[in-house]
């Protein structure tokens, strides 16, 4: 009878979690219609004032002959809807994207080359090979509409760094997570990073951010306007993923030198967080990146760079982050469950009140409170983060596992 209570309960909890998840499918579909419902409005009115310069702003003739009222805010509507879902159409073509890259590649096939630490540094950073590295020359990879305005055609077709990375934590996922969306915890390990702020949010999982690099090697000092999104995978993996774009609060300085700092570009990149299959002591972090220093330098330049940096720079940022995670104090995360934006995230359904968030080379994004939208599909399937490069499972990502956001 206890087994078979159990497994009731274990059915119960699972149905009570698809249906809540149908409710937000069904509300969200309800406000989408009540969108529509507005765009028409405003549509009808251009086209009636167009056609009549009589009839007052915001207001329109009903089909009746009477005049209704005009939602003031359409527009503005409108163009938040849309801007969102442009937000929503890249983090999940970023994902895909760098899922291909980390899980269904091999990892040296299709022009990647292994990247060994610095032999003065190995046996600091990298004396138990926790954390391996691969490098490919890359074009951007971003869709034409999403890619910077004036931007010539020269620079278009270069080939920029890619960089991709598998490192395991000594310390719990649960840990982990919390260390990384502190963002006191950014000097612990990474020092590529001297200035950073949140430019807008898009919505509770995802935000443009500017971030300021300094001086490295010949390279001067550089800044990022980056969006970054957060969601989590059914089987509990964290996905950061980040793509360059613009903002007008944050302008940049195209060239080198005419300025405090040039503005770069994280391309694309993405970060998977997720528990050690063999150890739950353990995190396992995959992480990609793909950057245009900026500044109109030379291909012969960027190569010079990337070597100096590529042999030390990623693995001292796992070797700090595991040093990191393993001394963190937890009730240095703790927060008050009274707060107005836990409060406000543990209210929507379909959505985590796990922490979330990473600092990295062009971007900083934290969202220590959670608000990363929670997978819908219960049949979904991913790559799992398997190392082994001789297994050759059938990993894919599923078309269909995103919600959409409220």
């Amino acid at each position: 009878k206890k087994k078979k209570s159990t497994s009731q309960e274990g059915i119960s909890s699972e149905m009570s979690n698809i249906l809540g998840e149908t409710m937000l499918e069904l509300r969200e579909m309800r406000e989408e219609i009540i969108s529509l419902k507005e765009e028409l409005y405003a549509v009808k009115k251009r086209l009636r004032e167009e056609d009549d310069g009589s009839l007052l702003p915001g207001r329109q003739q009903s089909s009746d002959g009477e005049l209704g009222s005009i939602p003031e805010d359409a527009e503005q509507d409108k163009g938040k809807r849309s801007r969102k879902r442009d937000f929503d159409r890249i983090s999940k073509e970023v994902e895909k994207w760098a899922t291909n890259l980390l899980f269904e590649e091999e990892r040296t096939g299709n022009g990647w080359k292994e990247i060994s630490c610095n032999n003065m540094m190995r046996k600091k950073f990298n004396s138990n090979g926790r954390t391996q590295v691969y490098l490919k020359w890359m074009a951007d990879s971003r869709d034409e509409q999403d890619r910077e305005i004036g931007i010539s055609d020269k620079t278009t077709s270069l080939d920029y760094p890619c960089i991709k990375c598998y490192a395991t934590i000594d310390a719990p996922m649960e840990t982990v997570c919390s260390f990384l969306s502190d963002e006191e915890t950014i000097p612990i390990y990474n020092e590529l990073v001297v200035d950073h702020d949140d430019v807008e949010e898009i919505t509770p999982h995802s935000k443009i951010t500017w971030t300021k690099m300094p001086k490295v090697l010949f390279v001067k000092s550089r800044d990022f306007v980056t969006f970054c999104s957060h969601r989590w995978w059914r089987d509990g993996t964290q996905v950061i993923v980040n793509q360059a774009c613009e903002h007008d609060d944050r302008p940049g300085v195209m060239v080198e030198g005419q300025g405090d700092a040039t503005r770069g570009f994280a391309l694309r990149g993405a970060n998977f967080i997720s528990k050690d299959p063999n150890d739950p002591n353990k995190t396992r972090i995959s992480i990609l990146a793909h950057a245009n220093p900026g500044g109109g330098l030379p291909q012969w330049a960027m190569n010079t760079a990337v070597n100096g940096v590529v042999q030390i720079e990623p693995f001292k940022l796992f070797h700090k982050i595991n040093e990191g995670a393993c001394n963190y104090q937890q009730q240095q995360q703790q927060r008050s469950p009274e707060s107005s934006q836990t409060a406000h995230v543990n209210n929507l359904q379909g959505r985590s009140a796990k922490p979330a968030g990473i600092a990295q080379l062009g971007y900083t994004c934290f969202w220590p409170n959670g608000g990363g939208l929670k997978e819908s599909n219960p049949f979904s399937s991913h790559p799992k983060q398997d190392w082994d490069d001789d297994d050759e499972e059938d990993n894919h990502v599923d078309d269909d596992v995103y919600y959409e956001d409220e």
